[in-house]
């Protein structure tokens, strides 16, 4: 189920979202989940974030958080 939700983010939103708003187009890499699935976040859209990497890594850093970018 995750794989069709995150294909079907990727298509509507193709560019990472931190860095589009820097007015940067950086080639979507990974689909965040902004409210962790482990704190009870779903795969909804409204919870849902394209990112590049180092978008991805900075944001997990900022949280001190490990993760597993297998579950998201």
């Amino acid at each position: 189920m995750w794989k069709r939700v995150r294909d079907a983010y990727v298509k509507e939103h193709p560019f990472c979202e931190e860095c589009f708003k820097k007015k940067i187009l950086v080639p979507v890499e990974e689909v965040h989940h902004i409210k962790p699935l482990s704190e009870g976040g779903n795969h909804n859209k409204s919870n849902l974030i394209s990112l590049c990497k180092s978008c991805h890594a900075r944001i997990h850093a900022s949280r001190g958080d490990r993760w597993n970018k297998n579950k998201g």
